[in-house]
């Protein structure tokens, strides 16, 4: 599998390793590449959806910030469970990397300086880029990955990132 770029910054943080090395040593560098790079452009993700509320003027744009908090926040729940039972460190490698997709922070600073209309636009256009970045990965772990986990969420993201991707049209 070939991940387009480098990463951006994870800020997540586990309680510990909490997974067998059996339970660990399932999961290739493929898989364990796609959790940390996924986890790492959703938290990149969360700032920017934080302020869709208090910048959008519409009830459409409301909405699919809404939508796409609850899928990312959701995902990263099984992203940081898997994260934990591949047994991967506290300290996402990623950190402090950039990639196609991935929200940056002078991103969300421009974003909170918007207001409706220039707000959605820039909005939607971060967040499209985002799910074309997630899909490419994410068919990259479905078609390479080899924990069963992960291949599934992987999946799983795929269906998410369409359904979310036809409302940012």
């Amino acid at each position: 599998m070939v991940f387009v770029g480098g990463c951006a910054t994870g800020m997540h943080s586990h309680s510990g390793n909490t997974s067998t090395p059996a339970a660990a040593s399932s999961f290739t560098t493929t898989d364990r590449a796609w959790i940390e790079i996924t986890i790492a452009m959703d938290e990149q993700l969360v700032p920017m959806l934080g302020l869709v509320d208090s910048r959008t003027g519409t009830a459409a744009v409301r909405d699919l910030g809404r939508e796409a908090d609850a899928s990312t926040k959701a995902e990263l729940l099984d992203l940081r469970r898997l994260h934990d039972q591949a047994g991967l460190p506290a300290e996402n490698p990623h950190k402090g990397m950039e990639m196609p997709g991935m929200v940056s922070s002078d991103q969300v600073a421009q974003a909170g300086a918007l207001r409706d209309a220039d707000f959605d636009s820039y909005f939607k256009k971060c967040l499209r880029d985002h799910l074309e970045q997630k899909e490419r990965l994410a068919l990259g772990e479905k078609s390479s990955g080899k924990e069963a986990q992960t291949v599934s969420l992987a999946a799983r993201v795929l269906q998410e990132q369409g359904r979310l991707s036809a409302l940012a049209g």
